[in-house]
């Protein structure tokens, strides 16, 4: 009897520009990586307050709702030394004091994909698998995505963070 495979390492995307996200999304998941999705700050907290918690988390630093250090800071206190990488636009609103005593690895865009792909998966064998059971993951042809509901009031953070919804392609 051969060895069961192992479960693909579980990334969590935060960014708003949904065409590049998804795309960065596809070329994970032909590399082998399980993704989720989140198209604001907010929408990863909700996700990263639920099992599995991701392996790692990739942000943009501006996103709507809740910024990328306080995703990445809450990642961290539900699994500590979660790796983060920030691809971002704007590098000079990176501050890497905001991400705690542990600093994520920063891409500017564009990003040079093959670059992106290595340090995480570099980063990734530095810290241990998470130990959620594979049946805790949803089936392949399941890709979720997560956004706030439209109707929040521009800016306002806590409007978006009470109202999280799922959205799942089908």
């Amino acid at each position: 009897m051969s060895d069961p495979l192992p479960r693909p390492q579980l990334v969590l995307l935060v960014d708003d520009d949904l065409r590049t996200t998804r795309r960065m999304a596809d070329m994970l998941r032909e590399d082998g990586f399980a993704v989720d999705v989140a198209r604001d700050g907010a929408s990863a907290i909700a996700r990263l307050a639920r099992d599995p918690v991701p392996d790692a988390v990739v942000t943009e630093i501006n996103v709507g709702h809740v910024d990328g250090a306080t995703v990445g800071q809450f990642a961290r206190t539900r699994r500590a030394g979660i790796p983060i990488v920030v691809v971002t636009g704007y590098p000079h609103s990176f501050r890497p004091a905001a991400f705690g005593v542990q600093p994520p690895l920063v891409f500017t865009k564009p990003v040079d994909y093959v670059s992106l792909r290595d340090a995480l998966a570099s980063q990734l064998r530095l810290v241990p698998h998470n130990d959620c059971p594979d049946s805790d993951l949803p089936p392949p042809d399941h890709i979720p995505e997560l956004e706030s509901a439209p109707t929040n009031a521009p800016g306002n953070s806590i409007s978006g963070a009470k109202k999280v919804r799922a959205l799942q392609r089908a």
